[in-house]
């Protein structure tokens, strides 16, 4: 067993360290949750639990500065995810990063459950195919999962899609409240399924339900950053790929947010949280362009991808 992953290393009580190694399934998701949230989950005292935390910290490394080259050879480094169209992987870089969270915003019949079910079969493909060779959680909160279509995509790789479908677990969001829960306690369903993929369809749906009003945007504000902090532990903790996707807005006033002024919803207090921002727009018959919105890492630039019986392709099926 590694050093990084051994509760043995934690210096405190055998009875707080085995209700730590029960909730936690490795140092680095110990080290990355906030003391209050591990008392909470453990149900230890405040000292235990910080102390927990700052020795697991110390342990990985965590409290040490790295730098820039061995940061940009990470960067590099890590593996990604096709979409299964070269110019969309192209404009993102090589593919879906790990470690991030990608959001996809757009109208109706844009491509982003469609983009949202190629990736959770392209995860399950080998690295040399352009997979992680990993499973998919999918988060549904408009009940927008259709098995039936996966299953017409996974015939692209297999006789048999059960075999994929199969290595995809999907979570029905009720409301935020559900949505929360059900990322909190994924810890465990991740580390024992080998998930490599989340995905969360749509991030919008249920916060501007249930947030309406300026009355009510401070708190809706409060809640996703909460959420978003928890995203962004999973996906560095468990080295995954995020992808939410989102719906947009039309704003008259913002001269710089691209075609018909259209922007992303849910504001700057979940505009900040994604790495990297793609906008999706329909263009002519199964064409859908996508242009890079945000992306500290990306420039802003635009491709073409079409969406066919097969799944997402760059160029369009053969009776179009």
């Amino acid at each position: 067993m590694s050093s990084t992953n051994d509760f043995t290393k934690l210096t405190i009580a055998k009875e707080v360290r085995g209700r730590l190694q029960e909730e936690f399934p490795s140092l680095m998701a110990l080290a990355a949750t906030p003391p209050a949230e591990v008392m909470k989950r453990c149900e230890v005292s405040k000292s235990s639990a910080e102390r927990a935390v700052n020795q697991a910290r110390k342990i990985i490394g965590m409290n040490q500065p790295t730098t820039a080259a061995s940061l940009l050879k990470k960067e590099l480094d890590r593996p990604r995810i096709t979409t299964s169209s070269q110019s969309l992987d192209d404009i993102l870089g090589g593919g879906i990063t790990v470690g991030s969270i990608t959001e996809f915003s757009g109208a109706f019949a844009t491509g982003k459950t469609q983009i949202s079910f190629q990736l959770c079969l392209n995860v399950q493909r080998s690295v040399e195919d352009g997979g992680l060779a990993g499973k998919a959680l999918f988060l549904d909160t408009e009940n927008t999962f259709a098995p039936a279509r996966v299953a017409e995509m996974a015939y692209s790789y297999t006789d048999d899609p059960s075999e994929y479908l199969q290595n995809i677990l999907v979570s029905r969001a009720y409301n935020t409240d559900h949505q929360i829960q059900l990322i909190d306690k994924a810890d465990k369903i991740l580390e024992k399924n080998n998930i490599r993929l989340i995905i969360i369809d749509s991030m919008a749906s249920h916060f501007r339900a249930e947030f309406p009003g300026k009355e009510n945007l401070p708190r809706r504000q409060q809640t996703l950053m909460a959420h978003a902090e928890t995203l962004q532990r999973l996906a560095e903790s468990y080295n995954l790929a995020i992808i939410t996707t989102n719906q947009i807005l039309s704003n008259p006033d913002n001269l710089f947010s691209g075609a018909n002024n259209l922007e992303p919803a849910l504001g700057f207090a979940w505009g900040h949280r994604p790495t990297h921002r793609i906008l999706l727009r329909k263009s002519r018959g199964t064409a859908r362009i996508a242009r890079i919105f945000d992306s500290p890492e990306l420039a802003e630039r635009e491709a073409v991808y079409h969406i066919t019986p097969q799944g997402i392709r760059d160029g369009p099926p053969l009776d179009y």
